[in-house]
């Protein structure tokens, strides 16, 4: 019995050494990484001190060359298109060229009538009394361009008949009363504008059909 028992205390004893020699489980593999991208090649600083190469102008002319060039060119068109327009403003204020003289005409003698004036009450007479002939004429001005943009001085005879029948009266009448300033500023526009009348119905009845 006691070596029964010695025998099996020995087998335990060579099992347990046993098991206490076994290697413990290899730990997992590591997990495959992705590699790592090579970092770009250093390139050289760029020098502040660089300029860009300047390209040649194929005409060979400078910046200012080229302005003034491009500035005649507009120039020489301009000037063109001025004669074209002058032209065309001519040829059809000649076809109206009655209606001119009839017009310039009757301003003419709008305006002398209040050099007989000589009071403020004979400005106010004069006035009323040519005030329906002043709006007949400026019917008739409206025929000769109705559209408009195709006379070259119809807006002259608007502002002279509109003078005519207001801001000259008042600045003859200011007159009487000492102040001059007004009379003559309206005197002035007014030889101004028919000055222009008159060289421009000059170059109308010059111009060839």
């Amino acid at each position: 019995m006691k070596r029964a028992l010695a025998a099996a205390a020995l087998f335990s004893t060579i099992g347990l050494v046993a098991c206490s020699n076994e290697h413990p489980a290899a730990p997992p593999a590591p997990v495959a990484t992705a590699p790592v991208p090579a970092a770009p090649a250093a390139t050289a600083p760029h020098d502040a001190g660089d300029k860009p190469k300047m390209v040649a102008n194929p005409d060979g002319l400078s910046l200012a060359d080229r302005m003034a060039k491009r500035q005649a060119a507009e120039k020489k068109l301009a000037d063109q298109l001025a004669v074209e327009e002058n032209k065309r403003l001519l040829a059809y204020d000649k076809t109206k060229l009655p209606l001119h003289k009839q017009v310039v005409a009757d301003i003419a003698k709008y305006r002398s009538a209040y050099a007989h004036a000589k009071t403020k009450e004979d400005v106010e007479k004069i006035r009323a009394k040519q005030q329906k002939a002043i709006e007949a004429t400026g019917k008739k001005m409206a025929t000769i361009d109705p559209k408009g943009g195709n006379s070259n001085v119809v807006t002259d005879y608007d502002v002279l008949l509109n003078a005519l029948a207001n801001d000259y009266p008042d600045a003859l009448e200011a007159s009487f009363d000492g102040d001059k300033k007004p009379l003559e500023e309206q005197t002035a526009e007014i030889d101004k504008r028919q000055k222009k009348v008159e060289d421009w119905l000059a170059q109308v009845k010059a111009a060839k059909k």
